[in-house]
């Protein structure tokens, strides 16, 4: 299955969900050329970043992307990491929360500026990217319930861009405790190995079930 075609198959309002069986497995670097697609194809993209951002950065440059040629109204970045590491980012497009955060503290604030953020974009339909979901376990106290706060705020801008479409990724090693939450709510998963010394996806829910090569490149790459 190539990686065009699974970004086609996300329905209006629906989620893909990749989920990294560890780290070996590559599972976000798949997401990663996900992204690359949506870029391509020129989509709005808001990225929310549960990891660092150099690490980010490092990734997109695997796949021959430099951020600094992508950031504009088009492609922002959430910097959740840097916003509770205390690390300023001196780049345009790119948005942090400044002052003390806790969990609660962080979604009260979130959440205003996404209801801001909303109130500038014009497009009917944008794509959320986060890059890793499992990072919440790193920053919150409370992993499973801020996370899921975190992602109800993406009802209260329908009203203004009535088409929110998601990827997300996600490592199951570094946090098992959304894992259930994440698979109940995405229409699409497909969950990444290494087995032996291939990488092998596999479709386990929204679409038929399939075993592919998640690196066979698509004919855009």
């Amino acid at each position: 299955m190539g990686l065009s075609r699974l970004v086609d198959s996300v329905p209006e309002n629906g989620v893909l969900t990749v989920i990294a069986r560890g780290p070996d497995s590559n599972g976000d670097v798949i997401g990663v050329r996900l992204l690359k697609e949506l870029i391509r194809r020129e989509e709005p993209v808001f990225v929310v970043l549960y990891e660092p951002l150099l690490v980010f950065r490092s990734n997109l440059e695997r796949v021959g992307i430099s951020l600094e040629d992508v950031l504009g109204e088009k492609f922002v970045v959430f910097d959740v990491f840097g916003s509770f590491k205390g690390i300023d980012r001196n780049l345009p497009h790119v948005y942090q929360l400044s002052g003390y955060l806790d969990d609660g503290v962080f979604v009260t604030k979130y959440s205003d500026f996404v209801r801001t953020l909303s109130e500038k974009i014009s497009a009917s339909r944008i794509w959320l990217f986060t890059y890793l979901s499992s990072g919440t376990c790193k920053l919150f106290k409370n992993p499973r319930k801020t996370y899921q706060l975190v992602w109800s705020t993406k009802t209260e801008v329908t009203s203004k861009i009535p088409d929110i479409r998601a990827i997300l990724v996600y490592d199951s090693t570094d946090c098992p405790e959304i894992e259930d939450f994440i698979y109940t709510f995405s229409d699409i998963v497909v969950e990444v190995t290494r087995e032996m010394f291939k990488r092998k996806a596999y479709v386990t829910k929204g679409l038929e079930p399939e075993v592919f090569d998640p690196f066979e490149g698509d004919e855009h790459d």
